[in-house]
């Protein structure tokens, strides 16, 4: 079967995928029997395309993200859209059995972006969470409360306001940077920043730095149990 998509086709029988211009697509694995999937069902919710994947295997809203990311990079273009737990196709697909008529060059992609998609995969799938940052920053909020050198909070500002900066990236790359905990971290470090300092009396920083540590130790300790249940 032939799937024809204003910016792809995808042939079942060879197994291969095409962009609009007729240029062969490096697509294989999940991500391309995602693509199948979609394209033949037009809607499907994370169990409906775990069960096609591997029903032996439990598949995370993250593995159908990184599938997604997957697709998307590859063809250039947002093709798949999630909304109220269902992932669809963007626009419409045509099933037919010949393959559009466009000079068909079966080449892949030219080296250099082939090399420039696989890297920034490479990065998604490859980029750890880790906790360090948040330990570091949230002990040095919670002793904030004894009596410390002038320097000792400058270099909180720069410990905290890294911390949040790292996770705000963090967030970003994983695509997540619309939700709650982006914002967040991002006000964090906007707070805390050392160059445009923000000044308030020492009662309300107290305030201000417990609030803070509970904030980067909850997000912490969630995001890791996340992580965990992904593997």
């Amino acid at each position: 079967m032939i799937y024809k998509h204003e910016y792809f086709q995808l042939d079942t029988e060879s197994k291969k995928v095409f962009d609009e211009n007729g240029k062969e697509l490096l697509l294989t694995g999940n991500a391309y029997r995602m693509l199948v999937f979609l394209c033949e069902k037009k809607h499907a919710n994370l169990t409906e395309i775990g069960d096609y994947l591997d029903h032996a295997k439990e598949y995370t809203e993250n593995h159908l993200r990184q599938y997604r990311y997957k697709i998307e990079t590859i063809i250039g273009r947002d093709v798949i859209e999630y909304q109220n737990g269902m992932y669809s196709i963007i626009g419409n697909v045509q099933e037919s059995l010949e393959m559009a008529k466009v000079d068909r060059n079966t080449d892949l992609l030219q080296q250099g972006h082939v090399q420039f998609q696989a890297g920034n995969m490479q990065q998604h799938q490859e980029l750890k969470f880790w906790k360090f940052p948040a330990v570091i920053a949230v002990a040095m909020l919670l002793f904030s409360y004894l009596k410390w050198p002038y320097g000792y909070y400058t270099l909180l500002r720069i410990v905290v306001a890294g911390a949040g900066i790292y996770y705000a990236y963090y967030l970003h790359a994983k695509k997540e940077s619309q939700n709650f905990w982006f914002g967040t971290m991002v006000a964090i470090a906007i707070l805390f920043n050392p160059v445009f300092i923000i000044g308030f009396q020492k009662s309300v920083w107290g305030v201000i730095d417990f609030v803070v540590a509970c904030i980067i130790f909850t997000f912490t300790f969630f995001n890791e149990r996340h992580e965990k249940r992904q593997f």
